[in-house]
């Protein structure tokens, strides 16, 4: 994620079909995007409604479309 080799996208596909990215936490996920740190990561999980331990597997239809939204320009 962070050197950008793999996008939001392919990493929520990807959740699909391997357990381990799937039980990543979101905010994980969030903070190792390029140009995220913790603060911003922590304002965009704040601004979707997601907990902090939300795991990628439980985000919402609505979660992942705010992540969407605010990441993906």
């Amino acid at each position: 994620m962070k050197t950008g080799e793999l996008s939001l996208e392919e990493t929520f596909d990807l959740a699909k079909r391997e357990e381990c990215v799937a039980q990543m936490r979101a905010y994980d996920l969030i903070s190792a995007l390029p140009a995220i740190g913790e603060v911003k990561a922590g304002r965009i999980m704040k601004n979707a409604s997601i907990a902090q331990t939300r795991r990628i597997r439980g985000l919402g239809p609505k979660q992942r479309a705010e992540l969407f939204r605010a990441l993906v320009r």
